[in-house]
């Protein structure tokens, strides 16, 4: 059950005895921009380096293993219009050790941690390196840097073509001013979901919720969630690089959104198109003409909009982007098999049955369902899954326009 705690502040506490850990996810949610997805970037790797109290990074090491080895760790993410970021923290169930009070002395790091950082500019340019070293991974990764570029093409003046992680421009020009009021902002501004999952007392949880971490009441009013919408027509970008394989991302905006009736059908025709192995994207472009290794498609959610990628040779582009659209072509007419349509909608179920077992996305869930206002449950999604037609995934298919190819090639 989803708590207030104060105005912009919520707790959520996941029962369950299906692990021996017990996870906790913080996140803070604010409108995504690009520089402070960038600067927020830097601030989440800065919270978890080090803490007033825990100075450097051996006594930060040393209590994490007092701690019988928990883990910390961060990330940002982008979800639609919003910005998160999420500090988490893992570790065994007391009663599975002999420190009845350890639930407590997790909480009490975790206020060290968000309430009195070291927010200096050792800690700082030490981060901003690690920022710096991350873009620059993603930028030198092929695969994700054509995915991120077609993203900035195609939803350019919209959320979807930022990064949550940041730019590396940006990155390089941030200053530990913009990171103190980054951290200000993050801490009175945010809206904060706190999401505690395993074989917890929930009093006990509000508990030490309450006298840990006490954030203050906060004004929210956040878009997430949309339909990403532009006056690009199907653009086609060419990019050269010292590559070893040609990479294709091709975006369509759904005109969907998330919560809307045609979402469920969306997301059956995404994967009869490209999520699994016998999708027609797979089948067609991989196993009967040998163009690829891999190739999938995959809804970007929360900004209404689809994408598939694939790595190819050269000489096979031009062939291959035409039977990606022959494929989606095919979606829009109908022409896929009842035993496909059902097979796909089974695959779906069975991935989301997989999913009651991780505790990574039951907290995904629960997140999800506090963006959305809602309270379903796996079982009700499999139930709507389920209930999808045939005609309703070529409706939810025939609204979507292609709105950018692009190809990055070997020089």
């Amino acid at each position: 059950m989803v708590m207030l705690l104060k105005q912009g502040v919520g707790l959520e506490v996941l029962q369950t005895k299906k692990f021996k850990d017990i996870g906790i996810s913080i996140r803070f949610r604010s409108p995504l921009d690009e520089k402070s997805a960038c600067v927020r970037s830097l601030l989440a790797l800065m919270l978890c380096d080090r803490s007033l109290r825990y100075d450097t990074k051996q006594k930060m090491s040393m209590h994490l293993d007092a701690l019988y080895g928990a883990s910390l760790n961060a990330q940002t993410m982008g979800y639609g219009a919003s910005h998160v970021v999420d500090i988490r923290m893992k570790v065994i169930n007391p009663k599975y050790c002999d420190n009845v009070n350890l639930n407590e002395e997790i909480f009490a790091f975790l206020k060290e941690i968000l309430f009195f950082p070291a927010i200096r500019e050792d800690v700082f340019i030490e981060a901003k390196k690690m920022l710096e070293a991350k873009i620059k991974r993603n930028i030198d990764d092929p695969a994700q840097y054509s995915i991120s570029k077609a993203l900035k093409l195609a939803g350019e003046g919209t959320p979807l073509a930022i990064s949550s992680l940041g730019e590396s421009e940006i990155c390089q020009s941030i200053t530990l001013q913009d990171v103190e009021r980054a951290y200000y902002s993050l801490i009175h501004e945010d809206a904060v979901d706190i999401l505690i999952c395993g074989d917890v007392e929930e009093q006990k949880v509000l508990d030490y919720v309450k006298k840990y971490l006490d954030f203050a009441a906060r004004e929210i009013n956040l878009l997430t969630y949309y339909a990403v919408k532009s006056d690009v027509k199907n653009r086609f970008v060419e990019e050269n690089r010292n590559i070893s394989q040609t990479n294709i991302t091709m975006i369509w905006f759904s005109d969907t959104r998330i919560v809307d009736d045609d979402y469920y059908p969306l997301r059956v025709g995404n994967a009869i198109l490209g999520q699994y192995a016998t999708s027609l994207l797979f089948q067609e472009v991989r196993e009967k003409n040998s163009l690829c290794y891999s190739i999938f498609s995959n809804l970007i959610s929360y900004d209404g909009a689809l994408g598939v990628t694939t790595g190819i040779d050269k000489q096979h582009s031009e062939k291959t982007i035409a039977l990606i659209k022959e494929q989606f072509e095919r979606m829009v007419n109908g022409d896929f098999s009842d035993e496909l349509f059902t097979v796909s909608k089974q695959m779906i179920v069975n991935s989301l049955r997989a999913s009651n077992d991780n505790m990574a996305s039951l907290i995904a869930l629960a997140y999800q369902n506090i963006l959305l206002s809602r309270r379903d449950t796996t079982q009700d999604i499999i139930t709507k899954i389920n209930e999808v037609t045939k005609q309703q995934v070529v409706d939810a298919m025939a609204k979507c326009r292609l709105k950018m190819t692009f190809l990055l090639t070997k020089r």
